[in-house]
């Protein structure tokens, strides 16, 4: 399987929803509803995510299988915070989170951005577990930070 990691467009917006669906369903087991708005992945803000130039997705063999929400906001400037980061269910476990970190990181070491701070539920070891792989120190179960030398 060839991985390719690329800015998030326009026209990924059904791909990446559905990715949030599934990986909502799996997160959320019985509490799950289909109401889009528990979706990170809203229409009304999907634009929004595009522009910022830092969310990605990872694709390979021509279907979006995991994306990555990030953004820079003011005051914050210099520091880049992750809104979301999702892979297929089967896809998990096969490094794709990290490939989507490591290119945010090369991103962001070129605009000089300093820090990425990233939002973890303690119920969600996996998401633990890849941060910490990706380098983020979890300051509390909430927060990950990763500095960028």
């Amino acid at each position: 399987m060839e991985l390719i990691i690329r800015p998030l467009k326009l026209e990924d917006y059904e791909q990446v929803k559905n990715i949030n669906i599934l990986t909502q369903k799996q997160y959320l087991g019985e509490n799950w509803n289909e109401n889009e708005e528990q979706l990170i992945s809203k229409k009304s803000e999907f634009s929004t995510n595009v522009d910022t130039g830092y969310s990605l997705v990872a694709q390979a063999d021509g279907k979006i299988v995991g994306f990555l929400f990030a953004h820079e906001t003011l005051p914050f400037l210099g520091t880049l915070h992750i809104r979301h980061i999702a892979i297929l269910p089967k896809h998990q476990g096969h490094g794709i989170g990290g490939k989507l970190y490591e290119r945010l990181v090369e991103i962001a070491g070129a605009k000089n951005i300093q820090n990425i701070e990233s939002y973890i539920n303690d119920d969600n070891p996996n998401s633990q577990k890849l941060h910490k792989k990706a380098g983020f120190k979890l300051r509390k179960w909430w927060r990950g930070e990763l500095k960028i030398t």
